[in-house]
């Protein structure tokens, strides 16, 4: 068996205890917002422009990143 040692970036301050930042589902639910609204929005994964893509019927059917190419589904 193999361990992987990993050291802790001593520059690296631990998250508040109240959360303090955006949830998973603030951005996610964000980037749906944004993409229903037929605009480019922030990606979730690396805050780059997120672009509708629609289905043949013009419905939405997510959105993808111009800069990673994550897919928002």
């Amino acid at each position: 068996m193999t361990m992987l040692l990993v050291e802790r970036d001593p520059g690296l301050q631990p998250l508040p205890e109240d959360g303090g930042g955006a949830t998973l589902d603030d951005l996610l639910s964000g980037a749906w917002e944004g993409l229903a609204a037929a605009c480019s929005t922030s990606c979730p994964v690396c805050a780059g422009e997120l672009e509708p893509r629609w289905t043949s019927r013009a419905a939405l059917a997510g959105g993808r990143c111009r800069d990673c190419a994550s897919e928002l589904r």
